[in-house]
């Protein structure tokens, strides 16, 4: 019996345990981030260095301090030589609208959002169009965000909840090289870590073109960490065109403390709503030909709503951490609510009522991560070993109906189902030193995945189940070349889950797996970190939107193969710059449906490039108060997207701008959206359609595209007391 998302949480009991920090990696890792690892990597130093009273210190030297406990949390090393870090001040360099702008930091990543701002952003990374999220694995303070089976797509990921400003980290794995990498992990994983460092509490009201109206208020206690702090953001606008309008409200509160001796709780909750419209696409020869305006819509009732709620507690040993040992387990739930109309195809399918179709997604996940990570000289002292487990369960309710053009009743009932979907994860990982400077990481992950469906649509109920095993070896080799400059080479094999309706009585699961390698070399010293990789993924399956379900579907293997190159530079305290670039040649290797091998791979652009620049100059004092200032930009490029049928997509060149000054409490920004007001294309799709409602279908494909929004401008004041 699968239960409903409404009930199953009544008998939900979770437990806690505790979760070790990650000291023990710090000898691996180049010098900066070794010499954090061995300090403060994790804000705890940070935030009890803070708290030492004035001429004493931390731990109690002379000086009359009284002890303070200081965790120490070190960075995982590196698992291939293209891993990315991006930290507050990198993320604050440019505007960003979304915590999904965000992942536009990541070299090869680029977020579009072309069915309005509410539904999740379609990502594309080093050759992957991973859509809304199937082949990226994202969590966000240890609670995942890709959406099992989600009636939309595979993996849909909504990072709506998050606000730009409590964003601390962001740590990007490409590939899939670490054990603790799972489902979705096929283009690579990104983890965000939450907080704010503006001590006492912020009122920022922000006012700017096409009606948008933003209130962002948060407080963060003075003698705390970074990590404790509460949120929430009010945005609300009424869009560059018909059918844009859109709000949201989110919170999120996060609160780090010791509830026993030994023991590190960080615990963290968040809640999530919003309402947007959406235009949908326009046909490119409609638009060339003056028949329509470039904002227009050929449908208005387009758009959705959609809602999360979460919590996730995280408890880790704190006694252990100095010799990198300990237990741990982070239990999570997440509530998650989808409703989207869209309209592809106009009356290509119905001429009379019309394509459009609603779909319909409640979930809710509940899951724990749990390990134990263990010192053990095997081969040198600096040795480690960790087991590991990953528990989810998922109750899904979805539905997809088409709906009539008059009326908006239902016509016919596409899908209408109930899904039970369990993945069960078990890894080990090792960091072994067989020579002095070589470092062989790596190990095993299993997950049994495990489906029962209730399918309503068509004659009756029918239920079905089916599970399956996959087992992936991960495994990276790291040498010392000189100070700061390291050589990496890594393999590894990860997978993507199929969509559970797909399923047939008694199927053993069939997993779309991935076999990922990549070498390269990565420096660091206290100025710059750089990183340059060369890198190949197959496919054994993969997955392409297809308009007339409104989905994506599956198409045969395919291949990537590209390079990455990246930097991040703070040569003066008040600079910060990052670079990433990518070329990838994305292709089919076998031949099904209307693709050849060969074929590219449609809607992926072949190179991303990411410039930040920011400037944080302290202009002096005026009447004995501080004057600061902020400027920053970002520039992104698109370049070459095949489309279907052999045709090629229009190139993208994206500036935004910033400019703040702060004087003591008060602080007045400017931030501007695609300051060159580039004519672009957020999304290009070639396939048949007709919009004239009763007209004989024309069957011919043609280019449609959704128009990327035009310059924009948000003048915002804030407020700091505290």
């Amino acid at each position: 019996m699968i239960l409903s998302p409404r009930t199953a949480l009544a008998p939900l009991l979770i437990t806690t345990a505790v979760m070790p920090a990650r000291a023990g990696d710090a000898a691996a890792l180049p010098p900066p981030a070794a010499a954090a690892a061995e300090s403060s990597t994790g804000s705890a130093a940070a935030g009890a260095s803070a708290a030492a009273p004035e001429g004493g210190d931390a731990a109690g030297a002379p000086g009359g301090g009284a002890p303070v406990a200081v965790v120490v949390q070190g960075a995982p090393p590196p698992r291939s030589a293209s891993e990315a870090v991006r930290e507050r001040a990198e993320v604050r360099a440019a505007p960003h609208r979304t915590a999904s702008d965000v992942l536009q930091l990541v070299p090869g990543v680029f977020a579009a959002q072309h069915s309005g701002e509410g539904k999740a952003h379609q990502i594309f990374f080093r050759g992957f169009d991973a859509v809304h999220g199937q082949d990226l694995e994202i969590w966000i303070a240890g609670a995942p965000v890709n959406e099992v089976s989600n009636v939309h797509g595979q993996g849909y990921a909504d990072l709506h909840f998050v606000m730009p400003e409590v964003i601390r980290e962001l740590r990007a794995q490409p590939g899939s090289y670490d054990p603790r990498q799972g489902d979705f992990a096929v283009a690579g994983t990104v983890r965000l870590e939450l907080g704010y460092d503006e001590p006492g509490i912020t009122a920022t009201a922000s006012a700017g073109s096409f009606g948008a109206r933003r209130l962002f208020l948060a407080y963060h206690p003075e003698q705390a960490e970074e990590t404790t702090f509460a949120a929430f953001e009010a945005y609300q606008t009424d869009g560059f065109g018909p059918a844009r309008a859109a709000t949201r409200t989110s919170a999120i509160a996060q609160g780090v403390y010791e509830p026993l001796a030994g023991i590190r709780a960080r615990v963290m909750v968040s809640a999530f709503a919003s309402r947007f419209g959406s235009a949908g696409v326009l046909r490119l020869d409609d638009l060339e030909a003056g028949k329509v305006d470039r904002f227009a819509s050929y449908d208005p009732d387009q758009g959705g709503d959609s809602s999360r709620a979460q919590l996730v507690v995280d408890l880790r040993s704190s006694s252990d951490a100095a010799r990198g040992e300990g237990l741990s387990l982070a239990p999570f739930v997440v509530l998650r609510a989808l409703r989207l109309r869209s309209n592809f195809t106009g009356y290509l399918a119905d001429p009379t009522s019309g394509d459009a179709t609603q779909q319909l997604n409640e979930a809710i996940t509940a899951g724990a991560t749990a390990s134990y990570r263990l010192r053990f000289p095997l081969l040198s002292d600096r040795d480690t070993f960790e087991a590991g487990i990953v528990a989810r369960t998922d109750w899904i309710e979805q539905s997809q109906r088409r709906l009539a053009a008059v009326d908006g009743r239902p016509t016919a009932t596409l899908v209408d189902a109930k899904v039970r979907a369990t993945d069960l994860a078990g890894y080990l990982d090792a960091s072994i030193r067989p020579v002095r400077r070589v470092t062989v990481r790596g190990g095993l992950r299993a997950d049994g995945l495990a489906y029962q469906v209730v399918d309503n649509a068509g004659e009756g109920a029918q239920a079905r189940s089916a599970q399956g095993l996959h087992v992936g070896g991960k495994g990276t080799v790291d040498v010392a070349l000189l100070p700061g400059l390291h050589a990496l080479a890594s393999v590894g094999q990860g997978f993507r889950s199929p969509q559970a309706r797909s399923l047939g009585e008694g199927e053993r699961t069939p997993f779309t797996r991935a076999l990922s390698a990549e070498a390269g070399l990565r420096y660091a010293d206290e100025l710059v970190r750089a990183s340059a990789a060369l890198f190949h993924t197959r496919l054994s399956e993969d997955l392409v939107f297809d308009e007339a379900t409104g989905r994506n579907e599956p198409v045969p293997a395919t291949a990537r193969t590209g390079v990455a190159l990246d930097a991040v530079a703070r040569p003066a305290p008040w600079l910060v710059s990052s670079v990433g670039l990518t070329y990838t040649r994305a292709a089919f290797t076998a031949a099904g449906g209307r693709y050849a091998a060969g074929d590219l791979l449609p809607f992926v652009p072949q190179v991303v490039a990411r410039a930040d620049l920011a400037v944080t100059p302290r202009l002096g004092a005026l009447f004995g108060r501080r004057l600061e200032a902020r400027a920053g930009a970002g520039v992104t490029l698109l370049h070459g997207r095949p489309l279907p049928y052999g045709e090629l997509g229009r190139d993208a060149l994206l500036t935004d701008v910033t400019a703040h000054v702060r004087y003591h409490r008060v602080e007045l920004g400017l931030d501007v959206y695609n300051l060159l007001d580039a004519a672009w294309f957020d999304g290009e799709f070639v396939y048949p359609s007709s919009f004239t409602r009763g007209a004989a279908p024309d069957l011919l494909p043609a280019r449609h595209v959704t128009v990327g929004a035009p310059r924009s401008f948000l003048v915002s004041l804030s407020l700091y007391l505290g």
